[in-house]
């Protein structure tokens, strides 16, 4: 059978493999024919609500709350401001509003396919944690914490979220109401809301913070919301908008569909490509592969990395620090617990990777610096290729870390923690 993987922004990775030996090989889903055709569709028929035109009326003060790195942000932002402003809302009136992060890379301005003469007209902030004065008090939950949120989400007239629905280490799901939690909050919020992925749980087993982040959305009053699922690279496989319940309920059926990897079984050699999506080319998206890989390799086997990763010691973020600076990957898990740095979570999924199985990585990273981060480099696509002869069983999964893999029978085996 022929696999063919894409990775990068221009890797193409293919290879012949007998049928007997391919337990799974997962392709991402190919982007919409037509983005501007499917949101016009998605906003004017919405799911459970009237459409989005009906929501507005002139005077409104509008914050459209748009996540951090959503695909094909700037097309979604040019649909809804074609509908809202055809009711009266003024350009001025309009707050394109993105959560703050503290590590990651920056975010790209979302208005530049708007009207050239409404295009600075328009307001767009990302929201700084750290300044208590963009902050408003909004309610206390049921379990007595007060929330502040963004002062120009607590006073808006009407709010939007806008985002990507997907699988998430510590919230099981992201999207919808995440936008607004801790990203819209205080720096204590981001780093308190900072912590342990939860490798026990499935998607959809109940999580504090997410059951959190949803209560923080009823007390706003949100109720329109606009989310994709991605496709291959950075663009968009699905879109849904309506009712945000119903849309969040539609949207993790759809991921699942989509980017759900089962195994019947472990797979000695796992293959994961790591394309160039919204959020970049980088440790991110390699550690939440590598949870996925986790999953579905049996331990001592191979994990084999499609990357075109690119930097050096100097572009190291203080997590992949401290696992370079261990003598072994175990070593690593307590100081990362210890000091939760911003990269916390590639950095141990890394390190809980490479203590269970052997990891090999092509990218274009020195040789030097991928063995201090306990893998085993490869130069090139032939290097992958004789890593898969033989007889070992394979499993190949593009576009990995937008995947949650699970096995289809219960296996306990990896509890070493």
């Amino acid at each position: 059978m022929s696999v063919v993987l894409n990775y990068g922004q221009q890797g193409h990775f293919e290879c012949d493999l007998p049928q007997e030996r391919l337990v799974g090989f997962y392709p991402a889903p190919e982007p919409v024919a037509d983005l501007p055709a499917a949101l016009r569709h998605a906003l004017e028929e919405p799911l459970e609500f009237p459409p989005l035109w009906r929501a507005v009326v002139p005077g409104d003060h509008v914050v459209l709350a748009l996540d951090r790195h959503t695909p094909q942000a700037a097309t979604l932002i040019a649909a809804v401001y074609e509908i809202i402003a055809a009711q009266g809302v003024t350009p001025s009136d309009i707050l394109i509003l993105q959560p703050t992060a503290l590590a990651g890379p920056k975010v790209t301005d979302p208005r530049i396919l708007l009207p050239e003469a409404v295009r600075d007209v328009v307001q767009w902030r990302v929201h700084d944690a750290t300044d208590p004065a963009q902050q408003a008090y909004l309610a206390t939950t049921a379990n007595g914490e007060r929330i502040y949120l963004d002062r120009d989400v607590v006073h808006a007239d009407f709010v939007m979220s806008i985002g990507q629905i997907g699988f998430d280490p510590v919230l099981g799901y992201r999207g919808t109401n995440t936008v607004l939690y801790p990203g819209l909050s205080s720096t204590s919020a981001v780093q308190k809301a900072r912590g342990f992925g939860h490798q026990e749980l499935d998607p959809e087993d109940e999580r504090p913070l997410r059951q959190l982040v949803d209560e923080i959305g009823w007390l706003l009053g949100i109720q329109f919301s606009l989310q994709v699922l991605p496709s291959r690279g950075s663009g968009v496989s699905t879109v849904l908008a309506g009712y945000e319940q119903s849309v969040w309920q539609r949207g993790r059926e759809l991921l699942a569909a989509q980017r759900e990897v089962q195994l019947a079984e472990r797979a000695e050699i796992v293959v994961i490509s790591i394309d160039a999506d919204a959020a970049g080319h980088g440790w991110e998206q390699v550690g939440a592969a590598l949870a996925t890989a986790r999953s579905l390799v049996m331990r001592g086997g191979k994990v084999v990395i499609l990357s075109e990763l690119n930097g050096d010691c100097s572009d190291l973020s203080d997590g992949m620090r401290m696992v370079r600076n261990c003598r072994s990957p175990r070593e690593a898990l307590k100081p990362l617990r210890d000091q939760v740095p911003p990269d916390f979570l590639p950095a141990t999924q890394l390190a809980q990777m490479a203590d269970w199985a052997k990891i090999y990585l092509l990218s274009r990273l020195d040789s030097g610096l991928v063995e201090d981060l306990f893998m085993i480099p490869l130069e090139n696509e032939q290097e992958v290729s004789r890593l898969l002869a033989g007889k070992a069983a394979c499993a190949f999964i593009e576009g990995a870390q937008h995947t949650h893999g699970r096995l289809q029978t219960s296996d306990n085996s990896d509890d070493d923690e």
